[in-house]
């Protein structure tokens, strides 16, 4: 968590792109965004942000940070839409990327906090426990194939990233957060028989 706080305190963006500088209000928007993200006021950011797609949906810098945005409030779901947007707009910003598997990682994770707080999760059916799932919790079948899947996406966003930005200075902590969410999908699919996990190269 100490490394995701830093990453989106370096990572929020300035508008930058030249159809952008004539637009004052735009620039204004994302400037006060920042300073409310700065303070911590994610909500107060997110509203900024937000008026700021609504008067130009296709700034990358305004969707990037929204969905940057989005993840400090803890809105996993609404910061992937958003970084898919910014993707769309700009392919090659490997920071995307990053942004988007540590959206997609903590959505499916939240998974898991969110059954230990639900005392009325419905019991289901799943393989013998034995001592390679006995550390693994209990979850519905269909709340871990969204964890699966979305583990998925989060380890091919990391990969992306990666190639993106080869000589990054976190590359092997990303390696090593991408073999732990593998090994994490790949005992949940095992436990609750899902299908083929696998990951896309």
């Amino acid at each position: 968590m100490r490394k995701l706080t830093l990453f989106l305190a370096i990572l929020f963006v300035s508008v930058l792109c030249s159809a952008c500088i004539n637009n004052i209000a735009i620039q204004e928007l994302n400037n006060k965004a920042q300073e409310f993200m700065q303070k911590g006021d994610f909500q107060s950011a997110i509203s900024r942000l937000e008026s700021s797609v609504d008067l130009d949906g296709t700034v990358f810098e305004t969707r990037y940070n929204l969905g940057v945005a989005y993840i400090s409030a803890q809105e996993f779901k609404k910061a992937q839409e958003q970084l898919n947007e910014a993707i769309k707009i700009k392919p090659d910003f490997a920071d995307s990327y990053y942004s988007l598997a540590v959206a997609q990682e903590s959505d499916a994770l939240k998974i898991l906090e969110d059954d230990e707080d639900d005392e009325t999760n419905v019991e289901v059916e799943v393989v013998e426990d034995n001592d390679e799932f006995s550390n693994l919790k209990n979850i519905s079948e269909q709340d871990a194939k969204y964890l699966v899947e979305m583990l998925g996406n989060a380890i091919n966003s990391y990969k992306k990233y990666l190639e993106l930005k080869p000589d990054t200075n976190d590359k092997g902590e990303v390696e090593t957060q991408i073999s732990y969410l593998e090994e994490t999908a790949s005992k949940y699919a095992q436990k609750y028989q899902i299908g083929d996990f696998g990951v896309a190269e």
